[in-house]
């Protein structure tokens, strides 16, 4: 079995808050941000608990590490997760299949890797973004806490070279390219947490980015961490209920744009890996609602928060 970690980390002026993200596996609340006039940092949070106080004097401390939206695994045999990995975040629902999206529109988001379920995917992990420990198909989601889907593939489709695509038209915000992509590895340096985290720094599987409005919608100044290795994140308009995507794993070197590019939907933007907090290859794909980090969940179900429309743009997914 494969699994996969994210590390999400916001760092403000004037807050410090953590933020779920990039990490895959257990999902954890990070520390609580310490004001700018006070010090200390924030506690990364401990894997499934919530995190470290927030510092109490100086400037801003360090946001706590949040260990949530990891990527599928790269099996589908545990019934119960899909291919989930350890800390339970690897793959999809009930016995690893994907569901019916519920999709009615074609506004909304396409699928964003070249493989389809049951076929050339070989697990899909749902989101549970309403941490009530189900999928919006009240099977099991890709862990408790998990804030993206998870789409698995095999170790030879990533030689191979599996594309990932802009889930819709849109501007990159992010990109980070150069990091090992075959994590797990104890002998990796790009496979291990940081011990702390900073603006601009790539130091282990965590990439941040610069110090600027990133809180919100885009305000403040803040700045995000992520444990996906190499990341891309696309800021999207004219998308009802989405504000952004984000896609980690990727494979080294294959990152084919920069922040401030205009994408299209559909326009192969990397490949598939498993770069950073990861256990094996697949992609995380990750929906923000409102702004920065703000999470939601694409799939419309009776036990997840989407209760309609759908956010993708076809039924299923997949058939684009």
């Amino acid at each position: 079995m494969h699994t996969a970690r994210h590390h999400f980390v916001l760092i403000g002026l004037g807050m410090l808050a953590a933020c779920s993200g990039p990490a895959r596996r257990d999902d954890t609340t990070g520390g609580a941000a310490g004001a700018p006039s006070s010090g200390g940092a924030g506690g990364a949070g401990d894997v499934g608990v919530n995190g470290g106080a927030a510092g109490s004097s100086a400037s801003a401390g360090a946001a706590g590490v949040i260990d949530r939206g990891g990527s599928a695994g790269a099996s589908d045999t545990n019934p119960a997760s899909g291919a989930s990995g350890a800390g339970g975040e690897g793959s999809g629902g009930t016995n690893g299949k994907a569901g019916a999206s519920g999709a009615s529109s074609n506004v909304g988001l396409s699928w964003p890797v070249d493989c389809v379920p049951d076929q050339t995917c070989l697990s899909v992990g749902y989101p549970d973004t309403d941490k009530d420990g189900q999928a919006h198909d009240c099977g099991a989601p890709g862990y408790s806490g998990h804030e993206g889907t998870d789409i698995s593939i095999s170790a030879q489709a990533m030689v191979a070279g599996t594309a990932v695509r802009a889930a819709a038209d849109g501007e990159v915000l992010f990109a980070f390219d150069g990091k090992y992509d075959q994590c797990p590895n104890v002998n990796e340096p790009d496979c291990q947490a940081p011990s702390s985290y900073a603006a601009d720094a790539k130091v282990g599987n965590t990439v941040c980015t610069p110090l600027g409005p990133y809180c919100g919608t885009g305000s403040g100044s803040c700045f995000w961490c992520f444990a996906g290795g190499n990341v891309i994140v696309i800021r999207h308009l004219g998308i009802p209920g989405v504000f952004a995507t984000r896609y980690d794993h990727l494979k080294k070197n294959s990152v084919r744009v920069h922040p401030g590019d205009a994408v299209a939907r559909g326009q192969q933007i990397a490949e598939a890996a498993s770069a950073g907090n990861s256990t094996g290859p697949h992609l995380h794909f990750e929906v923000w609602g409102t702004g920065f980090y703000e999470l939601a969940d694409p799939w419309v179900g009776p036990c997840g928060p989407n209760h309609g429309p759908s956010l993708w743009a076809h039924d299923p997914p997949w058939a684009n």
